[in-house]
């Protein structure tokens, strides 16, 4: 899926480095030609069918480009190709894939055409529908194919190997776009105003996370730096779940009191690379439980100490904290993927980042009970509109740029920190 441009870049290279040699132009030539660009020749549609979701409509992206501008418009269309399967099906080693049929109603192409305006290198994006999807007969192993190739150019040669997209319909698994995060965080822009996640007395919090990796100290999943984080390390190994709270033990405390829980390294809680795991947290009055894959591990008091070694239990914990970068005396606020370090510390920035990849990070505003956490499929989807819920960032835009959609009531969209890398899975597995 990563290879579509391979040819494209190469060739877009070796003319711009003819380009900067302008004495020399004449002894180079390359015949411009338009291709598809993007980063893959197929695109997979998922057609979901569960008690939550039935896909209806599907839309895709095709955009043209070519390696110089020419003095005029050009107008590119599109057609269905049907006579490609078996390339398809010879080159992709997919034998049993079928034709998408033509009588279903599922696609209708009579004007797909991208236009490259003079001067330009590339179209605008062109939509490509697919309806009634909800119609299409598919079991958990068929594949359905359409071939969609470049029909005419207004005269410009074509690059053959980027001429033609295969658009790929199988029925979707609960989940099958995650959010690669290593190096990359993100986080809602709530303020101290936000009523739903201020002075919180029960809250739950949930991921699907997958680690490549346990090579620094700390790893963080979200949460607020010195005042509940959920993260990886620390005091125990770098493998090992734990729950950072804080906070000052009375309104006269200069400095806040720190715990952990648990309070000491812990065997129950070591997580394991290259694996999917279900992580719950929940908080009822300062009693926090944590479950893996649905089991709970820990249960136990968010108690601090006071100067005078007396326990002060954390009774609740505010999270309406303005995003900022930190800095300057500012507040430490929500983030997922990231926690305490500042721009300003370099390469050490990254230091706490998760290393692995995210999906359906959940914010309850109550405490889910064990029977809610192991219900059938809760691992993976639940339904929007669930009681309690503040905010449900499924990690499953898998669209350039940096926003990732929040499913709740709240509308709470996450901003990442640089363009998201979209990975495709299939969860869960078999």
């Amino acid at each position: 899926m990563k290879n579509r441009c391979v040819w494209a870049g190469c060739l877009l290279a070796v003319l711009t480095l003819a380009a900067c040699k302008g004495d020399e132009e004449g002894r180079y030539h390359f015949e411009n030609r338009i291709f598809v660009s993007g980063d893959s020749f197929t695109e997979n549609v998922f057609v979901k069918r569960d008690h939550l979701d039935v896909t209806r409509t599907e839309t895709r992206r095709l955009v043209v480009s070519m390696a110089q501008p020419e003095a005029r418009d050009l107008e590119i269309r599109f057609r269905a190709a049907p006579e490609l399967l078996d390339r398809y099906r010879l080159f992709y080693e997919d034998p049993a894939a079928q034709l998408l049929p033509a009588d279903g109603g599922y696609y209708a192409f009579p004007d797909l055409a991208a236009s490259i305006p003079a001067g330009a290198v590339e179209s605008a994006p062109l939509d490509v529908v697919f309806d009634h999807l909800d119609r299409l007969p598919i079991d958990d192993r068929q594949r359905y194919v359409l071939p969609v190739t470049i029909d005419s150019t207004d005269g410009m040669a074509v690059l053959e190997s980027a001429r033609t997209v295969y658009f790929i319909f199988s029925k979707a698994a609960l989940v099958n776009v995650v959010a690669d995060l290593q190096n990359n965080c993100a986080w809602p822009e709530w303020t101290d105003r936000t009523q739903a996640v201020r002075d919180m007395e029960t809250f739950t919090f949930e991921a699907l996370v997958y680690a490549n990796s346990f090579d620094r100290p700390i790893s963080t999943i979200l949460g607020i730096e010195d005042c509940f984080l959920i993260r990886l390390g620390d005091s125990g190994p770098a493998n090992q779940l734990q729950v950072a709270f804080a906070g000052k033990v009375s309104p006269e405390a200069s400095s806040v009191s720190r715990g952990t829980i648990p309070a000491s390294p812990d065997s129950r809680l070591d997580l394991k690379p290259f694996r999917w795991y279900h992580i719950a947290v929940t908080f009822d009055h300062g009693t926090v439980a944590i479950y893996i894959d649905g089991e709970l591990r820990i249960s136990a008091r968010a108690e601090l100490s006071s100067p005078e070694g007396k326990s002060v239990p954390v009774e609740k914990v505010n999270f309406a904290v303005p995003h900022s970068d930190e800095t300057d005396g500012k507040p430490r606020c929500f983030w997922i993927g990231h926690s305490y370090r500042l721009r300003t510390d370099g390469e050490l920035f990254y230091e706490r980042r998760f290393d692995g990849q995210m999906s359906e990070v959940r914010f309850w505003n109550r405490a889910l009970t064990a029977d809610e956490i192991t219900a059938e499929n809760h691992f993976y989807k639940i339904d929007p509109a669930s009681a309690g819920l503040v905010a449900y960032w499924k990690f499953d835009d898998n669209s350039r740029g940096r926003s990732i959609r929040d499913y709740g009531p709240n509308g709470f969209t996450l901003t990442a920190e640089r363009e998201i890398d979209w990975q495709a899975v299939a969860l869960p597995e078999d």
